[in-house]
């Protein structure tokens, strides 16, 4: 047993204790409350975060880890089509180590931004194998990609032998992630939806995400169209004349365990269309910001009390693999936006997008002990807010299931190295 004490604690996003603590006994949340009201007889060690405030673990519910060792060397020139030639070019080559370097890099960085909770895409199961070892929360989606309908069942089937060779654990689960309507087949979206209710596990996809996918799906035009006609995928296949949420919406696959990715572009309709499904949507602030995407609907989808969770996407497109710094974005350029949905978004709204919002998302007794501080700047600010999304401010501590995970100044007095295989 331990206890973590602050000078603020956040047990949910819209209740904030100053001079706060949080009681972890084995991987369970035991108390989270005022200093004064702990039951101090009880003999347990306290780490002082000091100038903090404990938080519920930061949840990451995008990311693509394997092309973590791209950073800084793919440069968007307005096209998405030639964003996926630059990405398809700069891994021709890679080897399984280059992968598993990529991987590593992408957990180390993510530890040290206070995540602890990440949910991240793998073709080959180069992440699942190093993120299996490290000491975050995980959720691993298997992407297929086929836009063959006739490959469908043998695609299934391989997944399916993956799927059935994967062990998980309390911190694992394994997820299917058809990648988006512009690489899969309509009777491979059906298959990948069957499986998800059939195994009982989490599915996601991109949706939504560019205008050059609209375009490809309603017209059978564009960049989009050319790239795939050049990569010899597209065979006999012809556009369905339908905006993606409303090709998913058909197909049934719009549904409550549904994770969808980016959704940038969306109209009225669709927007219903994604409130009658009750789907959770996955916002990525700062790569949105890269593509030069038009201002992200998630006002309008918050106020149909559409779940929005916060992912960071990949170093191929972001410069940061923190929620923290995804949430700063928001604040920075929404004003008008509470900071208490902020951090609902990269909070809560990651643990019901993954599943998990009976176990984590909140410091409250009997949820399991994930948790991050950050640091606060020593300079004064007008509120709280401003001082947590300062640019000063950073993640120096968190817990997974009651292990510390993250401890950049051994505040815990424990030997500490960062796991990441």
């Amino acid at each position: 047993m331990f206890v973590l004490r602050a000078k603020y604690l956040l047990t949910n996003p819209n209740t904030l204790i100053n001079n706060g603590v949080v009681v972890v006994s084995n991987d369970k949340i035991l108390f989270a409350g005022r200093f004064k009201d702990l039951n101090k007889q009880e003999a347990c060690r306290i780490i002082d975060l000091g100038n903090s405030v404990i938080t519920p673990g930061l949840i990451n519910a995008h990311s693509h880890l394997e092309l973590t060792n791209l950073n800084g060397r793919i440069n968007y020139t307005g096209s998405f089509a030639g964003w996926i030639s630059q990405i398809l070019n700069a891994k021709k080559g890679w080897t399984e180590d280059d992968y598993t370097l990529s991987v590593r890099s992408g957990i180390k960085k993510s530890i040290e931004a206070g995540t602890t909770t990440i949910a991240d895409i793998t073709r080959d199961g180069f992440s699942l194998a190093e993120l299996r070892k490290s000491k975050l929360r995980k959720t691993v989606f298997y992407e297929l990609i086929d836009f063959n309908p006739s490959r469908a069942e043998e695609t299934i089937r391989d997944f399916k032998a993956r799927f059935n060779d994967t062990y998980g654990n309390n911190l694992l689960s394994i997820g299917i992630f058809p990648h988006a309507p512009y690489t899969v087949s309509k009777d491979l979206y059906n298959q990948c939806s069957t499986v998800s209710d059939q195994l009982k596990i989490p599915i996601a996809t991109h949706l939504s995400e560019t205008n050059e996918e609209i375009e490809f799906l309603t017209k059978g035009t564009g960049n989009l169209a050319t790239l795939l006609r050049d990569l010899n995928t597209l065979g006999d296949w012809n556009h369905p004349g339908l905006r993606p949420i409303a090709y998913l919406n058909q197909m049934g696959i719009l549904k409550n365990n549904l994770m969808i990715i980016h959704c940038n572009y969306v109209t009225i309709e669709e927007i219903m269309m994604l409130k009658s499904s009750k789907s959770s949507i996955v916002y990525c602030p700062k790569s949105h910001k890269y593509f030069q995407h038009m201002i992200h609907p998630f006002r309008k989808l918050i106020d149909q009390n559409i779940n929005i969770a916060l992912g960071t996407d990949s170093l191929a497109s972001n410069d940061s693999l923190s929620i923290l710094d995804e949430m700063k974005c928001i604040y920075d350029g929404n004003k008008d936006i509470k900071p208490q949905d902020i951090f609902f978004m990269g909070t809560i709204a990651g643990a019901v997008a993954v599943g998990l919002e009976n176990k984590i998302g909140r410091l409250e007794p009997g949820f399991d002990a994930d948790i991050t501080a950050i640091q606060l700047p020593n300079e004064e600010k007008s509120n709280f807010y401003e001082g947590v999304f300062s640019k000063n401010s950073e993640c120096i501590f968190s817990v997974v299931s009651g292990s510390v995970c993250y401890d950049k100044y051994r505040l815990s007095g424990l030997p500490q190295r960062i796991k990441t295989h």
